[in-house]
């Protein structure tokens, strides 16, 4: 069986007999990452910084992803080590990453910004797998940083009771007193949205 996410096809083992749903379990993403990290040179690691810095400038009180550990405490857990079977998005190996990477040169830090840039423009058109890889970690790695989840509740009125995830903790202030409403009782009404006329 096949599935399609993300722009990226992932094969799952098909199940006999039981829950189709069981190859999907299995093969779905866990919070955490691969056990075993990957490691990654000085030069991949100068190379990585270089990438997520431009994939997502720091600046107006958000700090670089180079500067809050995204490398270190996020590409290397979620990038499939060699001889580990790929489980989890973004679906990156170790071998065939490193490999992408490695073409990319020490070129790359040669460059300016509008440089860098130019080479991320033709590298999401000639290697669009490779880069939605390097987005995918980036985003996650960066939106996962204490340091950014700081900076958003500092620097966006949305965010100022963001966590990261709005379980287990709930949000600190809500519209409604939800805990003394009355749950609905039989006979509630169902109103097609094209049948909801204008008030006002």
């Amino acid at each position: 069986m096949e599935i399609r996410h993300w722009g990226l096809t992932q094969s799952i083992p098909e199940t006999e007999g039981g829950d189709p749903r069981d190859a999907l379990r299995t093969a779905r993403a866990e919070v955490g990452g691969y056990s075993t990290p990957i490691t990654f040179s000085d030069h991949e690691r100068q190379l990585l910084i270089a990438i997520c810095n431009e994939i997502i400038p720091p600046g107006d009180g958000y700090p670089a992803p180079g500067d809050v550990g995204v490398i270190d405490e996020f590409f290397v857990y979620y990038i499939a080590p060699t001889g580990t079977t790929v489980t989890r998005f973004p679906h990156a190996t170790e071998d065939s990453f490193k490999s992408d990477l490695a073409r990319l040169g020490h070129e790359f830090l040669e460059k300016d910004r509008a440089g860098r840039v130019a080479e991320l423009k033709r590298l999401e058109t000639e290697q669009p797998e490779f880069f939605g890889q390097l987005r995918a970690l980036t985003y996650g790695g960066y939106y996962s940083r204490p340091e950014t989840i700081a900076a958003l509740r500092r620097h966006h009125d949305a965010g100022r009771d963001y966590r990261g995830a709005p379980q287990p903790y709930g949000y600190e202030q809500s519209t409604m007193d939800w805990g003394d409403m009355t749950p609905p009782k039989k006979g509630v009404s169902y109103t097609r949205t094209d049948a909801v006329k204008k008030l006002v």
